[in-house]
């Protein structure tokens, strides 16, 4: 080979080593460039997850250290939504991300489509999600559509037996005045009466207690009730409550008939009862964070409260603790009575003993054929009158069953003819329901939006006596952001990185 073919075979392998060098230099400048890229979208990303999950890190402390709810109050303190300073926040710690890492110096991403999730919604998903969070596998079931459908069968029972029994003795008066001729049963009845003394009338003492009012009825002796009130046209979802209240006269039929048809709607099987597991849970969190009127209940968590009788708000929904309690305790006489009206009218031996004094009773007001009439019209006062005990047992802790028997069963008829404070404060229930355990009823027989809405209620009022939360909202709260963060990796290149996450 010459010298000069040589050469030419040098320059060869230079050129073709210096193409396969550049070829090379090129392949790992190229892959170079695409694990930047890489890098840097994954530096967007992660930057764009950590912007929401650093918002959602800002939850309002007093609602998850008092209620145990997680979620970011969207107001900031201030009167309106703040979506503009949720945006600017989410835009700060999205670029202080991104020049914490060493792929961008100089960089300035933006949010685009933030959506935020209301914590509080039309069908109030979050917010039960975050109320019924382990509490599911604890529930108790209190049969509560059996109570309710006996309570309503007995009701109508009794209004059906007065209307029979005073049907009857106005057909004997009618009688009577057709035949114009005295009934025996005077003389026999007077004979008795004189024989026998004078007979006290008991319902003259349970309408007197009565006329007093039903916190001085229902309420156990030296019960301090709460005078605490608060306006609640301020928060977000206001609603005006019900107040119940009935004068009683148990000397007179026709009264006792209307409080009967009263009391047909005072306990409603609303829809609620068969929105499930949720609203039971949601009904133990309620016992958990809530407080009653209960003597034995205690704060699980210490903090201001702008009502006491806090579960009797979401029962009522009036803006004072004695008007509360009012209502709550009427539903309660109600149902006590017309429960224990059921056993007096099937206890033959009780039955008998009525009937004694309604005989006598009959005979001093010549009127012997309304015996029965005044023997049911003693029986309402002394299931009445059993109906306030059981309210005072109740409210100091004690239990009372909700089908009575011979053994639960209180104010014999020797205490009634001689009845008086005292004796009603003598109650020791300890078996059946306690006072919670009604309230639970009843709670379950609530409207599930209204009581859902007291809930969110006493939350904002009472987060609102912090310093620093005067302005709280529930309904400006937030459970989850959703948002789009765009910038540029370089080299021309626009990135867009979606981010969402919620509690």
């Amino acid at each position: 080979m010459t010298t000069r073919a040589k050469k030419e075979l040098k320059g060869q392998v230079t050129i073709f080593s210096m193409l396969l060098f550049m070829v090379v230099l090129a392949l790992l400048l190229a892959q170079f460039r695409s694990a930047v890229f890489y890098m840097r979208r994954a530096s967007v990303e992660r930057a764009a997850r950590l912007s929401v999950e650093s918002l959602l890190a800002g939850y309002n402390k007093p609602l998850k250290e008092y209620y145990q709810i997680l979620a970011v109050d969207g107001g900031f303190g201030q009167a309106g939504f703040q979506e503009e300073k949720l945006e600017e926040q989410l835009e700060q710690v999205f670029n202080a991300n991104l020049l914490s890492s060493w792929e961008f110096s100089e960089n300035h991403g933006t949010v685009e489509e933030p959506i935020f999730t209301p914590l509080i919604g039309g069908d109030w998903d979050f917010f039960l999600r975050e109320i019924c969070l382990n509490r599911k596998e604890a529930m108790v079931d209190v049969g509560t559509e059996f109570v309710v459908s006996k309570w309503r069968e007995e009701n109508t029972s009794a209004m059906g037996d007065l209307s029979q029994k005073k049907e009857a003795a106005q057909a004997a008066v009618e009688a009577e005045s057709s035949d114009e001729v005295e009934a025996p049963e005077d003389v026999e009845g007077q004979e008795e009466s004189d024989a026998t003394g004078k007979v006290e009338d008991p319902r003259k003492f349970v309408e007197e207690i009565w006329n007093q009012g039903i916190l001085v009825a229902a309420c156990p002796e030296n019960y301090e009730i709460s005078e605490k009130t608060c306006s609640m046209s301020d928060v977000s979802f206001p609603e005006a409550g019900r107040r119940i209240q009935d004068d009683i006269d148990f000397m007179d039929d026709e009264n006792i008939q209307n409080l009967f048809k009263g009391w047909e709607n005072t306990l409603e099987i609303d829809s609620g009862i068969q929105s499930g597991i949720n609203d039971l849970a949601a009904q133990m969190y309620m016992f958990e964070v809530f407080k009653d009127a209960s003597l034995l209940k205690k704060d699980q968590v210490e903090h201001d409260r702008v009502l006491d009788y806090e579960l009797e708000y979401i029962l009522a929904g009036n803006e004072s603790d004695r008007e509360n309690l009012k209502t709550v305790l009427w539903k309660l006489l109600a149902l006590r009575c017309v429960m224990n009206l059921a056993y007096l009218l099937g206890s033959p031996q009780k039955g008998v003993q009525v009937e004694e004094t309604a005989l006598i009773l009959s005979a001093a007001l010549l009127i012997p054929q309304f015996v029965e009439v005044i023997a049911f019209l003693l029986k309402v006062s002394w299931a009445f009158a059993e109906g306030l005990a059981d309210c005072r047992t109740l409210l100091r802790g004690g239990k009372i069953p909700i089908l009575k028997d011979d053994t639960s069963w209180y104010l014999t008829w020797e205490k009634m003819l001689q009845l008086n404070g005292q004796v009603l404060e003598g109650n020791k229930g300890d078996g059946g329901l306690d006072y919670a355990g009604y309230l639970t009823l009843f709670l379950t027989l609530t409207n599930r939006d209204t009581k859902y809405r007291r809930m969110t209620n006493l939350m904002e009022k009472n987060i609102r006596l912090e310093e620093g939360y005067e302005n709280f909202r529930m309904e400006q709260c937030i459970y989850g952001v959703q948002a789009i963060f765009a910038c540029e990796l370089g080299m021309n290149v626009n990135y867009r990185a979606q981010a969402a996450t919620s509690y």
